[in-house]
C-alpha cells in the first residue's frame, strides 16, 4: 500500500485546491498601443484580466479597446507597483457609451466622437495593498465599477511628465484557460521583472534550495545519483520545494511594503502546497530499495498535481512523470514491475 503519510499529503492537497483559484487575475502584457488605431483589444472583457505594461516617457498615452453587453459590469481598476517613484500617479480616462462625463484631455490624448469621456480620479493611497496571489504589494490609484449601456469602451492610461509602470484589473470572472493556467508560473516571473526585481533575485531560493538539496545528497546518500526512479524524482521535489520558498520570499518582500491581512492566509497556502508535494516526493525516493507499480502511479499523481498547482516551475513536474516512467537503477529492470509495496 501507498504509506499513510503520503496519503495525508495528497488529501490535504486535493482539500486545498480550491483555495488557488480565489482572487486570481488571469495576467497579460500588450505592446504597440499608443494609438486609438492600434488600441490593444480585449476580447472578453468580463472575465477578470490583470494587464502588466510601461509608459515609456512623458506625454504618452496608451489604449485599451473592448466590447460590452447593455447590463453588463464595467470594472476597471489602475495600479502601480510600489518600486515605482511617488510622484509617479498616472492617469485614467474611460471613454464609451453611457458615461456620463465629458471631461477635458490633454491634446496627445486620442479622444472617441460621440462619447461619454470619464477621467477618473487618481491618487496615490498611504499604504499600498497587499496581492496574495502573486504575491505583490500595489498602489492602487483608481477604480470604476458601473453597469455599461452597451457598445465600444476605450481606456487610456496616461502621464503628462514621465513615464512607469502600471497595471490594469479590468473585468469580474474569474476563467481560466488549460494553457493559461498551467503556464501561470512563467507569467509570475514576469510579473516580478515588470516590478523591478532581477530575475537572479527572483529565482535565487529555488537556485539555494538546488545547492543545498545536491549538497545532502553528495554527502549523505550519493547512491541515489545512481538511481534513475530516486534521482530524477528527488531533482523533481528539489523543484516543488524551491518554487514554495521562492513564493515565501516575494510574501516576505511584499510584506515589508504593505499591511498584512487575512489574504496572507491565500498566499500560505501556494507556500504549503509545494513543501507538501515536495515531502510526498521525498518520501517516495529517498531509501527506496524497489519501485513499485503502486509507487509510480502515486508519484505520477504528484507530477499532475504540481503541473495544476504552479509548483515546480513546470519543469517539476514534467521530471516526476518522467520518474514514474523510468526503471528503479541504471541495471536492467523493466520500467514496471509487479512487486507490492
Amino acid at each position: 500500500m501507498i504509506p499513510s503519510k503520503s496519503h495525508f499529503f495528497l488529501l490535504l492537497i486535493v482539500l486545498l485546491l480550491p483555495v488557488c483559484v480565489v482572487m486570481a487575475h488571469a495576467p497579460d502584457k500588450p505592446s504597440d498601443n499608443e494609438s486609438l488605431a492600434t488600441a490593444y483589444i480585449l476580447s472578453d472583457p468580463t472575465k477578470s484580466w490583470a494587464i502588466y505594461a510601461e509608459l515609456h516617457e512623458g506625454e504618452e498615452a496608451q489604449y485599451y479597446k473592448f466590447d460590452l453587453p447593455s447590463n453588463e459590469r464595467l470594472l476597471v481598476m489602475l495600479f502601480v507597483p510600489t518600486s515605482e517613484e511617488s510622484s509617479y500617479v498616472p492617469n485614467l480616462a474611460v471613454m464609451g457609451p453611457g458615461i456620463p462625463s465629458q471631461d477635458a484631455l490633454p491634446e496627445y490624448v486620442e479622444t472617441v466622437d460621440g462619447v461619454g469621456i470619464m477621467l477618473l480620479q487618481t491618487q496615490r493611497p498611504p499604504r499600498p495593498t497587499y496581492e496574495p496571489f502573486t504575491p505583490s504589494s500595489y498602489y492602487y490609484l483608481a477604480s470604476l465599477d458601473q453597469t455599461a449601456a452597451g457598445g465600444t469602451y476605450h481606456i487610456a492610461v496616461y502621464d503628462p511628465s514621465q513615464g512607469g509602470r502600471y497595471g490594469l484589473a479590468i473585468g469580474y470572472r474569474e476563467e481560466y484557460g488549460l494553457d493559461e493556467w498551467i503556464l501561470i508560473p512563467i507569467e509570475v516571473i514576469g510579473i516580478h521583472q515588470w516590478e523591478g526585481q532581477s530575475l537572479l533575485f527572483i529565482i535565487a531560493p529555488l537556485l539555494v534550495t538546488l545547492a543545498i538539496g545536491f549538497a545532502f545528497i553528495l554527502l549523505k546518500r550519493p547512491a541515489i545519483l545512481r538511481e534513475f526512479f530516486s534521482g530524477i524524482g528527488f531533482l523533481a521535489g528539489l523543484l516543488y520545494l524551491g518554487s514554495g520558498f521562492m513564493t515565501l520570499t516575494q510574501m516576505i518582500v511584499a510584506l515589508t511594503r504593505a499591511t498584512p491581512d487575512l489574504s496572507v492566509v491565500l498566499t500560505a497556502v501556494f507556500i504549503l502546497i509545494p513543501i507538501l508535494l515536495a515531502l510526498a516526493i521525498f518520501r517516495l525516493t529517498i531509501n527506496r530499495k524497489q519501485v513499485t507499480n503502486r509507487t509510480r502511479v502515486f508519484i505520477a499523481i504528484l507530477g499532475v498535481l504540481g503541473l495544476f498547482t504552479w509548483t515546480g516551475l513546470l519543469i517539476g513536474p514534467a521530471l516526476a512523470l518522467i520518474a514514474s516512467l523510468l526503471p528503479f537503477s541504471q541495471k536492467k529492470e523493466s520500467p514496471f514491475t509487479t512487486a507490492h509495496s
